[in-house]
């Protein structure tokens, strides 16, 4: 029986989960984009935030639906320096049932999530392949000559 090896195990099922949660991510966005309302928006301000390196900044947008509600939103995604000013105009994207669940249409906002979960996929799989497939950077050790008798 082969050695058992649980840390290649646990790369290949790590590698999986993200691949799946990528798949999903991508499938969410288009589906959210697919059934969503369009809409014109306004930044009335940015919401600063911590993260790891300072801060980010988070435009929190007013949009009117198409029956006339006023909804008011803070974007998920947030970047340092800010994207967007106060009154900025943007386009969002919102769904008719709960136009609370709100989505700017630029790119950070609609692809940033899928973008990182997606990159983070490629990084484990290609450890999990060299893991799988034994690969080595190391230099190949020379075999020392058997001694005859």
């Amino acid at each position: 029986m082969k050695n058992f090896n649980v840390h290649k195990v646990l790369m290949c099922l790590i590698t999986a989960i993200l691949f799946c949660s990528f798949g999903g991510s991508v499938l969410y966005v288009r589906h959210f984009v697919n059934n969503a309302m369009e809409g014109k928006g306004h930044v009335t301000n940015l919401v600063r935030s911590n993260s790891k390196n300072g801060y980010v900044f988070k435009p929190v947008v007013e949009f009117q639906t198409v029956d006339g509600a006023r909804i008011e939103f803070t974007s998920s995604m947030g970047t340092s320096p800010p994207s967007y000013d106060v009154g900025d105009n943007v386009t969002v994207y919102y769904d008719p049932k709960d136009p609370h669940s709100a989505m700017l249409s630029d790119w950070i906002s609609m692809w940033g999530a899928s973008i990182i979960v997606g990159s983070l996929t490629v990084i484990f799989g290609f450890i999990t392949y060299m893991m799988y497939f034994r690969v080595s950077f190391k230099t190949p050790r020379r075999r020392r000559k058997s001694a005859k008798a």
